[in-house]
């Protein structure tokens, strides 16, 4: 079993420029040999290149987990910041990430709630089950026989937040640029910041548990007893995680419900709820054979005001219905746009809103989007924000925006991914 991950900020700037240096050499050898190369051989030469880097950079970012490792996975989800086969690569932080040691396990948990695992538990396995960025989860069984996941944080991964965003940036360098990394990397450890509190996420279970009523979805009881700010004990969700249930070649008929209870999940979340879980990455997403869907990690949550939410739903509203002009009115309101730009460069972004409008717009064109048709929705979407990015400065960072995207946008993924039919028209924005 792995060591305990270095937790100094000397150590892991060393660990961390050792992995930076192997990504660069990679890019490099890429250039050296592309003026040898035909175009087909070019791209060829590219995709190796890019395959190759992400996997030396998730396996430096897995010896390193914590913050590093999961503002990686969460940057993964963005709109073409990263590219593909670098997303790829950090989507095995969703469950992939070697474990930490038996001792270390039993270590975290009588510093945590004050005693071994074997004088809490009926019987408590050591071996994690699932392994992620910031912590691992065990099996257990309390005396009276009730399973429960056991999420286990990391020793010392909360105060490595604030280094781990420079040392990240170092990392990500031969991949995007800085001025495109650092808005969205700012919020995403404003987020973790959050996310490392466990008792905070025991308080974020019991929210959605008490308000959220989806026929379908699951929510994981917390044991209060056996939880503390990083260790948190929650009922065991049986089923396995969306992408390894995918590997089991369910019907097309299963992959459409799927999507269908993720989708409204999203929806009562954010306009009856004004929270949403914001952080869509399959891992998160259990499938039992019932096709019920256990949601669990819920240390990453937005809460919007409903003010905010009542733009966003016009904003989708336009696009929905191709009212271009409503939506490009409803970016200046969500802070997106600012109201006083120059006329070219107003004429140029409201062009530019406009193409975004009619890209998600497309999702409501028919009674049901289906995405094993539409192969090529995400592609262009990318192509179109892109497009959009060109123009960032001269628009505004609406913090808000930036989790409910990423989000929704990760949902979009995710039914790409199952390949599923979904009836996007809904109550709120249809």
């Amino acid at each position: 079993m792995p060591a305990k991950p270095p937790l100094g900020k000397v150590g892991r700037a060393l660990s961390g420029g050792h992995t930076a240096a192997k990504v660069g050499t990679k890019v490099l050898a890429y250039y050296a040999k592309r003026p040898f190369l035909s175009q087909e051989g070019r791209r060829q030469a590219q995709e190796t290149a890019a395959r190759q880097g992400a996997q030396t950079l998730f396996q430096g970012l897995s010896l390193l987990r914590g913050t590093a490792l999961k503002m990686a996975q969460q940057l993964s989800l963005e709109m073409d910041l990263l590219p593909e086969a670098a997303c790829r690569e950090l989507s095995k932080a969703y469950h992939q990430v070697p474990p930490i040691n038996r001792a270390l396990v039993r270590k975290a948990i009588s510093a945590a709630l004050g005693s071994p695992p074997e004088s809490l538990f009926k019987r408590f396995d050591l071996d994690a089950f699932a392994a992620a960025s910031l912590g691992q989860v065990h099996l257990a069984f309390t005396y009276e026989d009730a399973p429960l996941a056991v999420k286990i944080q990391y020793p010392g991964i909360a105060r490595t937040i604030d280094s781990d965003v420079g040392l990240l940036k170092q990392l990500l360098r031969p991949m995007v640029k800085s001025e495109d990394l650092m808005p969205t990397l700012n919020e995403v450890a404003q987020r973790l910041g959050e996310e490392v509190d466990y008792l905070q996420e025991a308080e974020h279970l019991r929210f959605f548990a008490d308000r959220l009523n989806i026929p379908g979805i699951r929510i994981p009881q917390v044991n209060t007893p056996f939880s503390a700010a990083t260790v948190l004990s929650t009922a065991l969700m049986p089923g396995k995680p969306l992408d390894l249930w995918l590997q089991t070649n369910p019907s097309q008929q299963a992959k459409d419900e799927i999507a269908r209870k993720l989708d409204k999940l999203f929806l009562q979340s954010l306009y009856e709820l004004n929270a949403i879980h914001a952080d869509p990455n399959p891992g998160n997403f259990i499938i039992a054979d019932d096709l019920t869907i256990g949601l669990v990690d819920f240390g990453c949550i937005k809460r919007l005001a409903p003010e905010f939410v009542e733009h966003y739903r016009k904003l989708a509203l336009a696009a929905a219905h191709h009212e271009a002009g409503a939506h490009y009115a409803q970016m200046i309101a969500l802070g997106f746009i600012p109201p006083d730009l120059p006329p070219e460069v107003a004429h140029e972004i409201r062009t530019i809103s406009d193409t975004v409008g009619r890209w998600f717009g497309r999702l409501f064109q028919e009674e049901t989007f289906d995405f094993t048709e539409q192969t090529g929705f995400i592609t262009e979407g990318k192509q179109v924000m892109r497009r959009f990015n060109h123009l960032r400065r001269h628009l505004r960072i609406n913090p808000e925006m930036i989790f409910l995207d990423r989000t929704r946008y990760g949902l979009l993924r995710i039914f790409e991914m199952l390949g599923a039919r979904v009836r996007f028209r809904n109550p709120y924005e249809w």
